[in-house]
């Protein structure tokens, strides 16, 4: 067997039955490079999802890829798409006040939680609902409300077990008389102001059977 070396520009090779002359600067220059460039539509095999290695990944494993990491987090932190997009499929829960200067259209039910007052002042900054239930003289005082030119509105619902009801000096009760109380009722009570609590209107719903 002889060694040796063979000097060559091209190599011919046989591509079924048809001649082929490759280049050897060709040859080289694809051969063993690092950072190679390559040109056309290269292939390579396309790893198994899941894989987290240093091979080529290939555009098929990137959109298996991308498509299980949406599967999963639609529904906890991806929002499902929704062609209608006055709507979201999620309960929306906002911690600050929200101003929506565009209006508020509501198709569904309205629901307000029921604060109880543990003392006697109704805060306006925590809600419109209130529920109370008194058993001897009480005298009530309104805190927070909202800014003077701002409309704002709540309703007292009043277990009156015994002692009388004093309110503050700021409401106004129609021909300027406060409701006479019957013990042991329970009475729903409405107040509004515009003027940021300088001035109440008040009705009264009164004598409900418990």
């Amino acid at each position: 067997m002889a060694y040796g070396k063979i000097k060559a520009d091209a190599i011919v090779y046989d591509n079924s039955g048809s001649d082929v002359e490759v280049s050897t600067a060709d040859i080289t220059n694809k051969a063993n490079l690092a950072s190679p460039t390559f040109t056309g539509t290269p292939a390579a095999p396309t790893a198994s999802q899941g894989t987290n290695t240093t091979q080529v990944a290939t555009t098929a494993f990137v959109n298996a890829e991308i498509a299980a990491d949406l599967t999963a987090a639609i529904g906890s932190t991806v929002q499902a798409y929704d062609a209608d997009t006055a709507k979201r499929d999620t309960t929306n829960t906002f911690t600050a006040l929200q101003t929506l200067n565009a209006g508020l259209a509501v198709d569904g039910p309205y629901k307000q939680t029921a604060e109880t007052v543990g003392a006697l002042d109704i805060d306006l900054a925590t809600g419109n609902y209130f529920t109370k239930t008194i058993n001897a003289n009480s005298t009530f005082t309104f805190s927070n409300p909202p800014a003077s030119g701002t409309a704002g509105t709540f309703t007292l619902e009043l277990t009156h077990t015994s002692g009388t009801v004093t309110w503050p000096a700021s409401v106004k009760w129609p021909a300027d008389t406060a409701p006479t109380l019957t013990t042991g009722k329970t009475h729903l009570f409405v107040f509004v102001t515009d003027d940021g609590g300088t001035r109440y209107r008040g009705a009264a719903l009164a004598d409900y059977v418990n």
